[in-house]
């Protein structure tokens, strides 16, 4: 995902459809952010009923300067959360 408002970028997981997946997931927080090699931001959203794994961070794709180097980045963060979310959640 791109920020059009704010120089940021970002991949999540989207949990729709109940509290479950997420508990489960954020049970084995230290386990997946050890294999991913980096914290997440847990975003429950008790109101709401999806959920959310986010990892972010700065850079504005309207910068042609920045643009290769967030590609790169969304499309390894987007396969890190394949690899070790999706392998934790089966």
């Amino acid at each position: 995902n791109v920020n059009t408002m704010k120089p940021r970028v970002y991949v999540e997981m989207y949990l729709e459809g109940g509290k479950k997946q997420f508990h489960a997931l954020h049970n084995r927080k230290q386990e997946i952010e050890g294999a991913l090699g980096y914290a997440l931001e847990w975003r429950e959203q008790p109101d709401k009923k999806a959920s959310r794994i986010i990892r972010e961070r700065p850079g504005d794709f309207r910068d042609p300067a920045q643009s290769k180097e967030l590609v790169t980045w969304l499309v390894e963060t987007a396969d890190d959360f394949v690899r070790v979310l999706q392998a934790t959640h089966s």
